[in-house]
């Protein structure tokens, strides 16, 4: 029958091994409470309410954008990374950038349908401003202007196309009438018409003979007031003027008032509204004739809406 006796030497290595482990549990232990106490203290990435936090894809889409060289290409990929992101924290940057670059455009369309409409311009010139400004705003990608471009060249097809009117200049050669005629006969009368015929002049006027002039004086702008700007078309840099034509009663005030003309290539609606809205707010010193007060009808009244 055998008996266990322990090893002295083995329980002193035990010992010494158990020891040894405590410290580093102890170690793991105070560095995880470390660690959860500083994240709960972190802020984290602060947002705005409503916008999405930036991920590495959106961040590139974004960069790829900005690096685009040309203004057509990188409003486009501003555009698409608006769809695709519209909650994101850069969106009021991407909206300044936009307006920047439809500003430009603005300008590039404007030059090229004055030089298309422009009767004293050539075929050649005309083609010339529509290949330019496609080759710097192509009409095909996102945010161009497609269909309009194919209204214009539509347009400069069929004038083209049209037959060239004819031509009216006079041959040369010499002149039937005889030159020993005097200015004041009729030329080529028959010789019983052929006599001179007194040219009539009124009889003066004897300024003591006529009564006396009323005194009219016009309407004149007593309190104005400035229309309300299109909060989309301010936010968007355009721009318009509008032409009206009012009638003003004895009283001072705008009774109606009638688009003459609008001059804007967006919110035509709501630059017409705001003028009308102004015109009826406004008031005036009444047109007199004589001292009394009298109706002053048509009177014309130009509102510009300028961005700065």
């Amino acid at each position: 029958m055998y008996q266990v006796i322990d090893d002295p030497e083995e329980e002193e290595f035990a010992g010494r091994s158990g020891g040894s482990i405590l410290p580093f549990i102890i170690g793991a232990l105070l560095a995880g409470i470390v660690f959860f106490f500083v994240w709960l203290a972190s802020p984290g990435q602060t947002i705005s309410t409503g916008e999405s936090v930036e991920t590495p894809a959106s961040r590139a889409t974004y960069l790829k954008a900005l690096g685009e060289t040309t203004p057509a290409l990188r409003r486009a990929r501003l555009l698409d990374y608006q769809r695709v992101y519209p909650d994101t924290d850069r969106k009021d940057a991407i909206q300044d950038q936009l307006d920047v670059i439809n500003t430009a455009e603005l300008r590039a369309w404007e030059t090229l349908t004055r030089a298309v409409y422009d009767v004293r311009s050539e075929s050649e010139e005309k083609i010339d401003a529509l290949l330019i400004y496609e080759a710097n705003w192509n009409g095909s990608l996102l945010g161009g202007r497609g269909e309009e471009l194919d209204t214009l060249r539509n347009a400069m097809n069929e004038a083209a196309a049209s037959a060239p009117l004819p031509d009216r200049s006079l041959e040369a050669g010499e002149s039937p009438i005889s030159d020993s005629i005097p200015s004041d006969i009729l030329a080529g009368a028959p010789p019983q018409m052929a006599e001179t015929f007194p040219i009539f002049t009124p009889p003066p006027v004897d300024e003591a003979d006529t009564g006396p002039k009323s005194v009219v004086v016009e309407a004149k702008v007593r309190r104005k007031v400035d229309p309300n700007y299109p909060r989309a078309a301010l936010r968007r840099k355009v721009g318009a003027i509008i032409t009206l034509a009012i009638d003003i009663n004895e009283k001072g005030r705008v009774s109606s008032t009638e688009l003459v003309e609008v001059k804007t290539n967006r919110y035509e609606k709501e630059f017409i509204r705001a003028a009308e809205r102004a015109a009826m707010r406004t008031r005036f010193h009444p047109k007199t004739i004589d001292g009394e007060a009298v109706p002053a009808l048509g009177v014309r009244k130009r509102y510009i809406f300028q961005a700065d």
